[in-house]
């Protein structure tokens, strides 16, 4: 990508990202001085969990949610700004999206992950530099899985003491990312690799896990949202819904032209990864559609774990001809105009629709 398409992360993202790092670090250090306390080992694993999320991600989900928490705030004319409800909603969001992340590197028998090795290749390692017994592989899958289930423990004790209305969410958006990811893998192991398909993943892999619900649980979180009436919330929380969707697909599409044409140093994945596991995208079902026989051919081999860098080059050359890559960039486009659009209507204080349209560009034109 071009250095004029690159993007500079908004102060909206990096603010909040600094206070949900802080909140996050108090959480594992707590944690991890109350099980060292009990066993050095219990403690052990909480270390390798915090090394996986201290200091890494973009921290968007926390940044979406926190600004629909503050803007619905100041919409509803409440003075009151007390940000402990609200950092614990970030941090469980954080939390949640690492659980997501370790369990997805299994799934994908990804090496790398933000820039470092994963889990469950560390801990297989480990397992054979001290000589311990049993099969590395295993040992180390078993490691992360139970590490990215702490996290999802973590993450909701973090919602524990929420309102009822963001539970709700937050019961719905794991139900939603869980069966996207089944949806996910189940249509790369098929082949099914049509638009409606990738659109149903990315909707429910992505667009409402990523930008809606953190939206939403933002918002009903604010205070004073208990003393809005029914239909006041429902068309508050549909606006939101109607801003974040286009997001978060056009989230999906950036992520997808990253997996395949992105720097690795700055996505911290493998260039070509998503090319040897075979992803369900609306990326491959335009470059099938409009393929030669011949291009056709070597599309065919998407989904080879062993495909080799010649091979990556030479299908990210068919994107290219087919034009697959223009259309995903041109949609990208327009789903952040679209967005942009609703930004009106949004029931936030007019500062942070400003916010929001800042939020709303970088998703379509982030690096990593």
């Amino acid at each position: 990508m071009s250095s004029q398409r690159e993007e500079s992360t908004p102060d909206a993202i990096l603010s909040v990202a600094a206070a949900t790092e802080a909140h996050l670090h108090h959480v594992f250090q707590t944690e991890i001085d109350r099980w060292t306390a009990n066993d050095q080992r219990l403690g052990e694993a909480v270390i390798l969990l915090a090394n996986m999320v201290l200091g890494r991600g973009k921290r968007l989900r926390a940044a979406f949610c926190y600004w629909a928490w503050d803007g619905t705030r100041q919409w509803i004319g409440e003075p009151q700004r007390n940000d402990d409800d609200i950092m614990e909603a970030c941090a469980a969001f954080e939390l949640l999206q690492a659980f997501a992340l370790i369990h997805d590197d299994i799934m994908d028998n990804a090496a790398t992950r933000r820039g470092v090795p994963t889990i469950h290749t560390t801990e297989a390692a480990r397992l054979q530099h001290l000589g311990w017994r049993g099969e590395p592989r295993r040992y180390g899958e078993g490691v992360a899985i139970l590490l990215g289930d702490l996290a999802h423990a973590y993450a909701d004790r973090c919602i524990g003491n929420t309102t009822e209305p963001a539970r709700k969410l937050w019961d719905e958006l794991r139900i939603e990312l869980n069966l996207g990811q089944y949806l996910d893998i189940r249509s790369s192991a098929a082949g099914e690799s049509d638009r409606s398909t990738a659109r149903a993943v990315a909707t429910f892999k992505s667009a409402l896990y990523t930008i809606v619900r953190p939206l939403q649980m933002g918002a009903t979180l604010a205070p004073g949202w208990d003393a809005l009436s029914p239909d006041a919330q429902k068309q508050a929380l549909d606006q939101l819904e109607a801003f974040g969707r286009p997001l978060g697909e056009a989230f999906q599409l950036r992520d997808d032209l990253l997996g395949v044409i992105g720097e690795s140093s700055a996505t911290g994945k493998p260039v070509g990864a998503d090319l040897r596991e075979g992803k369900s995208t609306e990326l491959m079902a335009i470059a099938l559609e409009r393929a030669t026989p011949e291009q056709r051919q070597l599309l065919a081999t998407v989904g080879q774990p062993n495909l080799s860098e010649p091979m990556i080059h030479a299908l990210v050359d068919v994107l290219y001809t087919t034009g697959a890559i223009n259309e995903i960039e041109h949609r990208i486009s327009q789903l952040v105009k679209r967005a942009h659009e609703t930004l009106p209507t949004l029931r936030i204080d007019p500062s942070t629709q400003v916010t929001m349209a800042a939020l709303a560009d970088y998703v379509g034109l982030r690096t990593h």
